[in-house]
């Protein structure tokens, strides 16, 4: 393809082109002046302050722009241009392929709400360079840009008519790439000096189409005139043709055989400025080609961040140790971490909260050398990691994001889009969390409530291959933590709140509704719910994370268990899961030790079986760190711990890791059992009521008629006249092993239903 293809100087004479429908740059002056507190000195987030990498991903409103009619852009990336990202910033819709705004100097502003991380409502002010009216900026196969999306209209465009594919990052460069109507486009915003002045430019390179593609340019303001064409190299391509049409600038390209390149450039000008650019139009930088910047370029991090971890010195069968995160670094970046996974080499992929990934190096027994490299920025609140083929894919509210390392030289050069067809809004519980895979290879998330539409309050599942997602579960709060298993068990962790009487562990079923109204997304509202695993006192886990499960013998004796963390309070359980018929139900305990910040995600490490937990601190928590990245380390010693929990028509089996003491396993006295149930309301959680008195807050004692260690020291046997089902069950034991040593401690349960008779 020849470099000297045609460029459209898009020079809308006679006012300021592109501000707020306000008034002209010196009025807005002079509001701007007469305001206590402009927008651009609104208090920001912690993070606003660290370097972002160039790169933002958020919901974004487009605020002061009055000819804007749907100010909201739900996926929006901000990029900042011109040469240290210094020059202004350019908004791009990733559902509409619409490059919706560029505002000067000024960056994007954030949500306060929570540090920063209370939901989406980050925004831009003007004035504006340029906008582009709400809707596909593309117009499909038949010509037209209505939005012809079912339903609420919210998610991308078909990907037949639109398919967003990805960024490329190349230095400051960021090259957007999609597909329209078949064909592929790459689109790269740029700010340029002419005559003085600031423009931005918008280099496209598109594929040979046999069809006419329109693309809407940007909204007209007041009675500009037509804008100029000016061809500074070569002779004029009659493909392309630029033209006025119901108060915007359309740019028709006509069908051809080749690929071909253009430069657009938009220009906030007085009529003056626009005669003295469209003189210097010879001047003009010819349209680049593009295809030099996708196959990777120079890094932007090349020195990693170095730390020193830290082995856990705490005595007993499983330590804690910290992989350091480098909370101090020149550029004030925060590390609050929503997930991470393993590369085949042992280094661990993290990503924080803030949009970033790291890659984590010098994971070994001493953690004397920790390397953190920053692998991608921008990315939209990531709360979860799955590396699949040793490639990473993280998610964001928006998308599942595929990262590719084109060069080899340890960033992130393709930011490919391997998912985006949720659908989101801005509530600030619309996290999406816990990216999982099963044994097929597809993949699966959790999305919190909020937004009016089919995916709010569910878990999503999305094909190995990226083409589909579909919905495998609703009723869903929000619901921090998900799980999969070895066998393919999908887990989901909610939130005490609204219809929500206290945190829950659930095991999904396809098609279960888990309780929360507000997203049931059913014809008719539900009078029941699927009951979950194991309720949790709000007290013991007032707020859940993630679930994982251990299938080696490398962390001492709980093979084929279930593990589940509490952001909230920063500890991990131990889980026991029984299946009687088709019920399923459990346990938990709490294992004796706790971590710096909210226990986010949990994996177990296949290189040396052990298990890490990454974690932040963001809204309650009880952490001390702003974020966490941790090992717990089996240290071979004695565990003295309950390991499981089975239920019969006549009493409760509890069993141990070690030979218990008989004469305390038999003693009534060593035990002591307590229950109660919950009540599901639209209240925001709820009491503790008793079983006996239904609508009488509090407990009921169960009585133990007797207590009997079974054959082989490790079981005892709780006979329990009249056991029921019961949401709530708390056992508290005081025991000994056959060695001396304590076991003392508390298994909270529910029981759904009775197995047969010991």
């Amino acid at each position: 393809m020849s470099n000297t293809r045609p460029i459209l100087v898009h020079s809308l004479a006679t006012i300021a082109l592109l501000f707020a429908a306000t008034g002209p740059l010196h009025a807005q002056k002079k509001q701007v002046e007469e305001e206590k507190k402009p927008w651009w000195d609104a208090p920001q987030p912690r993070f606003s302050k660290s370097e972002l990498g160039g790169v933002f991903s958020g919901t974004v409103d487009m605020r002061g722009d009055a000819k804007v009619s749907h100010r909201t852009i739900y996926k929006a990336i901000a990029v900042r241009l011109g040469e240290a990202g210094k020059a202004g910033t350019v908004i791009f819709d990733t559902e509409m392929m619409r490059m919706a705004c560029a505002v000067p100097d000024k960056p994007v502003m954030f949500n306060t709400y929570r540090d920063g991380l209370g939901g989406a409502g980050h925004w831009v002010g003007s004035p504006y360079i340029f906008t582009a009216e709400s809707g596909p900026a593309w117009a499909n196969e038949g010509g037209n840009f209505n939005d012809l999306r079912e339903g609420k209209k919210a998610g991308p465009l078909p990907r037949s008519w639109a398919h967003y594919r990805g960024l490329y990052r190349h230095g400051e460069r960021v090259i957007f790439t999609y597909r329209i109507n078949g064909v592929d486009i790459l689109d790269m915003p740029w700010i340029e000096e002419i005559a003085g002045q600031k423009v931005l430019t918008r280099t496209l390179e598109i594929a040979p189409s046999n069809s006419l593609l329109a693309l809407k340019i940007c909204q007209t303001r007041d009675n500009t005139e037509a804008p100029t064409v000016v061809i500074p190299h070569g002779k004029p391509d009659s493909s392309f043709n630029l033209a006025k049409k119901d108060d915007e600038w359309h740019l028709d390209i006509k069908p051809r055989k080749n690929p071909s390149r253009i430069k657009v450039i938009l220009a906030s000008a007085t009529a003056d400025q626009i005669r003295k650019i469209t003189i210097s139009s010879a001047n003009i930088s010819p349209v680049e080609d593009l295809s030099q910047f996708i196959t990777g370029g120079p890094p932007r991090h090349p020195s990693p961040l170095v730390t020193k971890g830290a082995i856990g010195t705490e005595k007993g069968p499983y330590v804690v140790d910290t992989i350091t995160p480098p909370f101090d670094n020149p550029d004030k970046i925060l590390f609050r971490f929503g997930g991470h996974d393993f590369f085949s080499n042992g280094d661990i992929a993290v990503c924080s909260i803030d949009g970033d990934v790291w890659r984590v190096s010098g994971i070994d027994s001493k953690l004397d050398t920790i390397h953190w490299r920053r692998l991608a920025t921008g990315l939209f609140q990531p709360l979860g990691l799955k590396i699949v083929k040793d490639k990473v894919h993280v998610l964001g509210r928006d998308q599942i994001t595929r990262l590719h390392d084109l060069n080899g030289d340890g960033e992130a050069d393709f930011y490919e889009c391997f998912n985006n067809g949720c659908r989101i809004g801005k509530h600030v519980h619309e996290y999406a969390t816990g990216l999982e895979t099963d044994p097929e290879g597809n993949f699966y998330y959790v999305k919190g409530h909020g937004a009016n539409n089919e995916h709010a309050g569910t878990l999503l599942k999305v094909s190995p291959d990226g083409a589909d997602i579909s919905v495998v579960a609703t009723g869903f709060r929000w619901p921090n933590g998900s799980g999969a298993g070895p066998n393919g068990e999908l887990t989901v962790a909610d939130q005490q709140g609204t219809w929500v009487p206290s945190s829950r562990v659930d095991l999904i079923k396809k098609g279960g509704f888990y309780g929360f109204m507000n997203a049931h997304h059913r014809k008719n509202p539900p009078t029941s719910y699927d009951g979950p695993l194991c309720w949790i006192p709000h007290k013991v886990d007032n707020s859940c994370g993630g679930q994982a499960w251990n299938t080696s013998d490398k962390w001492g004796p709980f093979k084929g268990h279930m593990v589940h963390c509490s952001y909230g309070k920063c500890t991990l359980f131990l889980v026991m899961q029984e299946t009687i018929g088709s019920v399923d139900q459990a346990g938990v305990f709490q294992f004796p030790f706790k971590f710096q910040s909210g226990g986010m995600r949990a994996r177990f490490n296949p290189h040396d079986g052990q298990l890490y937990v990454s974690g932040l601190k963001g809204w309650q928590t009880s952490g001390a760190k702003d974020g966490c990245l941790q090992r717990v380390r089996f240290t071979g010693e004695k565990v003295s711990m309950p390991r499981s929990l089975n239920i019969h028509a006549n009493g409760i089996r509890v069993g141990f890791t070690q030979q218990l003491d008989e004469e305390l396993a038999e003693d009534l006295d060593s035990w002591q059992i307590e229950q109660w149930n919950y009540q599901w309301t639209s209240k925001y959680g709820s009491k503790e009521y008793k079983v006996s008195e239904p609508s009488t807050p509090g407990h009921d004692k169960v009585e133990i008629r007797s207590a009997r260690l079974l054959p082989g020291g490790q079981e005892v046997f709780l006979e329990i006249p009249s056991l029921a089902p019961v949401m709530q069950m708390k056992i508290d034991f005081d025991l000994e092993t056959t060695s001396g040593d304590e076991m003392i401690g508390t298994l909270h349960n529910t029981i759904h239903t009775l197995g047969p008779p010991l």
